[in-house]
């Protein structure tokens, strides 16, 4: 035999070793199903023994559970209206009716009492713009404060308690105040004249 050269009995030895390491590799990677199970006769006992330790939490109290949940059974969404939402023609009529009540104080001695017309409100109002100017909505920027047209609007709005606009006892321009036999529109009340007596011409 030439050196350098292996025998056949070395060759067959060699390519029996080879297809017994490749069939054992092969035959444990390709096994079907799940690996047993560790062989464990203490588990039992283990679990047991690890819910002896917990220790079992204290219910909560009627208080807790009550701050946690509402009063309404069944909340829902409260609806919201528009005359609450910034913005809105609801909110700014709301706002404009608030303001017309907290200036009635100051206008209804002026229609009661003086009987003043729309330019002497308007003119008495103004004397007083800068106390009343922050009851106002929304102010004129500078001077002057009040004009015929806001206090028109003004008493349009606002209500005596009689549930009667304000703005029906403003006195016409072109009457007097305060005139006997001037014809006063209702519910404006008629104004008489004093007839001394009898004893105060003697």
């Amino acid at each position: 035999m030439a050196p350098g050269c292996r025998s056949p009995l070395a060759l067959r030895l060699a390519a029996v070793c080879v297809v017994t390491t490749l069939g054992s590799w092969i035959s444990t990677s390709f096994v079907v199903g799940h690996p047993p199970a560790p062989n464990c006769r203490n588990c039992r006992s283990v679990a047991r023994g690890a819910e002896g330790e917990v220790a079992l939490e204290a219910p909560p109290s009627d208080a807790e559970i009550s701050q946690e949940t509402s009063l309404d059974p069944r909340p829902v969404r409260k609806f919201r209206p528009k005359r609450e939402i910034r913005g809105t023609l609801c909110y700014a009529r709301r706002e404009l009716n608030e303001e017309a009540e907290r200036l009635r104080p100051f206008i209804e001695p002026l229609l009661y009492e003086k009987r003043l017309s729309l330019k002497e409100i308007t003119f008495v109002l103004n004397r007083m713009g800068q106390k009343l100017r922050p009851l106002l909505y929304k102010p004129r920027v500078g001077l002057p404060v009040f004009t015929e047209h806001k206090v028109r609007r003004l008493m349009r709005r606002a209500k005596n308690s009689r549930g009667i606009r304000i703005n029906r006892y403003v006195r016409p321009q072109k009457l007097p105040a305060n005139a006997p036999g001037a014809p006063y529109p209702k519910p404006m009340k008629d104004v008489y004249a004093e007839v001394p007596s009898e004893t105060q011409g003697h």
